[in-house]
């Protein structure tokens, strides 16, 4: 046992050093703490309730790929109805071996699947609207289509909740990043529960991984054999999120907890808020039937700008 590093909580060999935590942990206690804080993470925002039929963003990554099989094991003792739902943009020698992996997953676990494409529903893979465009307009295109067509696919499903992978890398990033863009109101909205709840034509999306970093995400679906292809989106260019990303880290290495601390006091700031004013009735887009603060949504103007 000499010049090993053995888990805090038993004799066994440790598989990661937490330090936030200060401590190590074992394969078996590491998944066990992982499978907590999810479930800890459910509860605490009442995130689901018995006999809900619950969409899961399944791209194939990591994050979607492991909150697919903590959905799974939830349904055992908390009866859910699952249905994954992939997003495939249309980016050549990226997607399609993650949606290869998404169906597989769903299909080991008996959960159905549907796929919604943006060529089909939109006429336009990424990869034809990039043709010509600067890289930094990929997200703005990529975040509306994927959004709606998520929102659109959850209501033909009669899904009642949306669950999505992100992670509290994810989340700790977008509190900063809506801090220093100076949008309050994006914030106060902002939360395990996310999503206009009140308006039926949003289906509420909730965020069970919100409380586990990224990193343990990957290590723990290595530990548990789950299929995963760690590979950035070639289109990638969100230079605000990169810069917020890399100061993160960088913060998180010196003091450990850091990505924690800035959830726990954006939760608690927004517990204190005063609630915004209420807005008027959103319209709905006259084209596409989706809710939006104007005539035609969001989307429905980027595919005229594309025609």
């Amino acid at each position: 046992m000499d010049g090993g590093i053995f888990c805090s909580f038993c004799k066994s060999e440790a598989v990661v050093t937490l330090a936030y935590a200060n401590s190590c942990m074992c394969k078996k206690h590491f998944c066990e703490y992982v499978e907590k804080r999810f479930r800890r993470t459910v509860r605490e925002f009442s995130m689901l309730k018995k006999g809900e039929l619950v969409g899961i963003g399944l791209s194939g990554g990591k994050d979607s790929s492991v909150l697919l099989h903590l959905m799974h094991s939830l349904s055992k003792s908390l009866p859910l109805r699952l249905v994954a739902i992939t997003i495939d943009e249309g980016i050549k020698g990226y997607r399609p071996p993650t949606v290869k992996i998404a169906r597989q997953e769903a299909k080991k676990l008996g959960i159905m699947h549907k796929t919604y494409s943006f060529a089909s529903v939109y006429g336009y893979s990424m990869d034809s609207v990039m043709k010509g465009k600067p890289q930094e307009a990929a997200c703005s295109y990529c975040g509306v289509f994927r959004r709606h067509l998520l929102n659109k696919a959850c209501k033909e499903l009669g899904v009642q909740k949306l669950a999505i992978g992100h992670n509290l890398d994810d989340v700790s990033q977008t509190v900063l990043m809506n801090i220093m863009r100076n949008e309050p109101m994006r914030l106060l909205r902002f939360g395990g529960v996310a999503g206009i709840i009140e308006d039926e034509g949003f289906v509420p999306r909730i965020k069970p991984l919100m409380r586990i970093p990224e990193r343990e995400i990957g290590l723990y679906a290595i530990l548990k054999g789950i299929p995963i292809k760690f590979q950035e989106c070639p289109y990638a260019y969100t230079a605000m999120r990169q810069t917020v990303r890399a100061q993160l880290n960088e913060m998180e290495e010196k003091y450990p907890g850091t990505k924690f601390r800035i959830l726990n006091s954006f939760l608690e700031i927004k517990k204190i808020a005063k609630p915004p004013p209420p807005k008027e009735r959103l319209k709905y887009c006259e084209k596409c039937g989706e809710p939006t603060n104007s005539k035609i949504c969001a989307c429905c103007k980027l595919v005229e700008k594309l025609d």
